[in-house]
């Protein structure tokens, strides 16, 4: 098996570590892509929060949709042995942050992060390559840059996800402690069991909101850099990857990312961004107003214009325990065939209903979901990168940061930077439907 990887690596400031994506699209065809849309649609609903974890091994019983991401993962040559899991239908913004594990940072104040984040891009609406069905449309045109987007073709596209190279916090850490665990492969490059393998570095992160570690601390931890002139030439990048049914976007699991809504939202101004938001909080007070269960038929089809299916999920390696709080599907611990329930129970009768789901899965999609299975790697295509960077143009972009001071790692709720490259092409790009670009960021002179 031939595996494909993109890999980008720079030298940068303290606190930041070589940028690591890899872009791949025709993953899964357009029949999974929708199946598999229904599927999270229905596990959304039996999960108390929407999120599951599972375990992988021969002897693990797994869900459909739970196959579907450990082919993924196979392909990949991914061995971690657990896989956080949840999906999103429809297109919202979500601010720049970091994947953690939410309860750990609120019991002991630590920040853990899992090893790699994916998103799964599902059903995707609007964009002529993502409604045909063909999974290979537009794939030719990949390294063409759109030059020019109509308003109506803007007002249609749903965002891309930006993945930054900003780990863990915005703002500084420090580790504290460091656990070795079982070998999480990265992308085949060294056998799972050769000796370079063998450990695996697990870190966990205290947060310095008030910079209050001194600079030797600092520098016993690696915060600092004697060539540090050096490295702040070299500034922080932004991947700018759109939704495409069928793409697969992997990232480090401590990256930054998030997903403007609209796409070009980093380049409002302030004034801008202010009205933007109270025109969008009278339209969510409009809705409120006027709901009516009569109207759920129209709102089905006034979503579907904003439908952004994804599954997303992150990677735990063996030598963490997985995030805390995050239970296995309900329907894993179904009742198995044979035993009789008792009728009256109600327990015992959602026992026996997701016990009949669990057969009808098996029916429809085989005894591991093979049917659903993702297509070889040797299938996948690897998304070329755009550079936004070249000549002497440059322009602002103002990212949110989502959650409190610990979780980002500093006071500000916000960054502003400047951006390599003529405005309207960085516009572009946030807009255009298929081509992953990058550009670089630096701090405002």
């Amino acid at each position: 098996m031939t595996n494909i990887l993109l890999l980008l690596v720079v030298t940068l400031p303290a606190s930041i570590t070589s940028f690591s994506i890899s872009v791949y699209d025709n993953v899964i065809g357009p029949s999974t892509c929708r199946t598999l849309h229904t599927l999270t649609q229905q596990h959304t609903r039996r999960s108390h929060d929407g999120s599951s974890l599972f375990h992988r091994g021969p002897k693990q019983k797994l869900t459909p949709i739970e196959n579907v991401l450990d082919s993924i993962l196979r392909q990949l040559n991914d061995t971690s042995p657990m896989v956080e899991y949840w999906s999103r239908s429809q297109y919202m913004n979500l601010d720049a942050h970091a994947d953690i594990d939410e309860d750990t940072l609120k019991e002991e104040g630590v920040l853990r992060c899992p090893r790699h984040g994916h998103v799964l891009y599902l059903q995707i609406a609007a964009s002529s390559d993502n409604m045909n069905g063909n999974e290979n449309s537009g794939y030719e045109a990949a390294t063409v840059a759109a030059t020019t987007i109509s308003d109506e073709e803007k007002q249609s596209r749903m965002g891309p996800t930006v993945v930054f190279n900003r780990k863990v916090t915005w703002g500084s850490v420090t580790p504290r402690t460091v656990h070795s665990g079982d070998l999480n492969s990265n992308f085949g490059a060294a056998s799972h069991n050769s000796p370079e393998n063998r450990k695996e570095r697990v870190q966990e992160y205290i947060v310095d909101v008030e910079n209050y570690w001194d600079e030797e601390t600092k520098r016993q931890y690696g915060l600092l850099d004697n060539d540090k002139d050096a490295q702040d030439t070299d500034g922080d990048k932004m991947a700018i990857v759109p939704a495409v049914n069928g793409r697969l976007l992997r990232f480090d699991g401590e990256a930054f990312h998030c997903v403007p809504k609209p796409p070009d939202r980093f380049l409002f101004s302030g004034d801008e961004l202010t009205a933007f938001l109270e025109k969008d909080c009278e339209e969510d007070c409009e809705d409120d107003d006027y709901w009516d269960d009569e109207d759920d038929d129209d709102l089905e089809r006034e979503d579907l214009s904003q439908q952004r299916s994804v599954i997303l999920f992150n990677t735990w390696p063996a030598g963490s325990s997985g995030p805390r709080g995050v239970l296995p599907d309900c329907v894993v611990e179904a009742v198995p065939d044979g035993i009789v329930l008792d009728e009256d129970d109600s327990a015992s009768v959602e026992d026996e209903r997701l016990a009949e789901q669990w057969k009808n899965w098996q029916d429809e999609y085989g005894p591991d979901a093979e049917k659903l299975y993702c297509n070889p790697a040797d299938d996948w295509k690897l998304c070329i990168v755009d550079s936004l960077d070249g000549g002497d143009e440059t322009c602002e972009i103002t990212v949110l940061l989502m959650g409190n001071p610990t979780r980002r790692g500093c006071i500000q709720s916000k960054a502003t930077m400047q951006c390599q490259g003529l405005k309207k092409r960085v516009e572009n790009a946030f807009y255009d439907g298929r081509q992953v670009s990058m550009t670089t960021l630096n701090e405002l002179p």
